[in-house]
């Protein structure tokens, strides 16, 4: 009896031994591997913006703001008042011949919030300057006008005196809107009774020989100021030929 019970644990431990020497195998599960999705930016070149080239106009005609021709201002003078002013192949072009742009129509509503009447004056000094001579060439009965800045001069300035086009017809309700009046021998004038805000000051002023040019010429002068309270002093000038 004692021989089977030392016989049975000798078999336990030998059984034992062998499942604790006996290695044990590890069981790895490996999760797909998701591909890495990249996000690609489109690459926005900068805008390029033209270059901005100021520009002044020669009328042919004294009486008629509506026609004339363009010519560049020097880059080393870039103010349209002080520029030298020089002759454009355009000069030789009839104006029946130049683009004529239909007028938009009349803005009633904006022209309605427009005062005719104020209390401010302009006052000021309308030359030309003649650049080889170095004088000021200065003369009686110039015709000058204050248009109000709204989208119809706006027009006018764009197309006119920068594109060098025409306009057809101008609206009659938009001289109930100008202020006009006239130089003296010294090249002084005044406006009375404008009411405050944003005007272009206009004038044409024909010129020759004194100006340095070998046929007579009329120059359209053009700038835009502002009018506050009380007296605004501004000069319009610029320099030929």
């Amino acid at each position: 009896m004692l021989r089977k019970s030392l016989k049975y644990a000798f078999i336990s431990l030998t059984v034992m031994g062998i499942v604790g020497c006996t290695p044990q195998r590890r069981i790895v599960i490996h999760a797909p591997i998701q591909p890495t999705t990249q996000t690609h930016r489109p690459v926005v070149a900068p805008t390029k913006r033209p270059p901005i080239k100021e520009e002044i106009l020669l009328g042919r005609h004294g009486n008629n703001a509506n026609l004339g021709s363009r010519v560049d201002v020097p880059k080393n003078n870039p103010t349209i008042n002080e520029t030298t002013t020089r002759e454009n192949s355009s000069d030789n072009i009839d104006s029946h011949e130049r683009e004529l742009i239909e007028r938009m129509p009349f803005p009633v509503d904006e022209y309605r919030h427009l005062r005719k009447k104020g209390r401010s004056t302009v006052s000021g000094k309308v030359y030309l300057t003649n650049r080889l001579a170095g004088e000021e060439i200065k003369k009686a009965k110039i015709k000058l006008w204050l248009n109000p800045v709204t989208s119809y001069s706006n027009q006018w300035y764009n197309e006119v005196y920068l594109g060098g086009n025409r306009l057809t017809k101008a609206d009659k309700r938009l001289y109930n809107y100008l202020k006009f009046t006239y130089s003296l021998a010294d090249g002084t004038f005044n406006f009375f009774g404008v009411p405050t805000g944003e005007y272009y000051l206009t004038a044409t002023i024909k010129c020759s020989v004194e100006c340095g040019y070998r046929e007579n010429k009329s120059v359209l002068l053009v700038k835009k100021i502002y009018v506050g309270r009380g007296k605004t002093e501004v000069d319009l000038s610029k320099s030929v030929p």
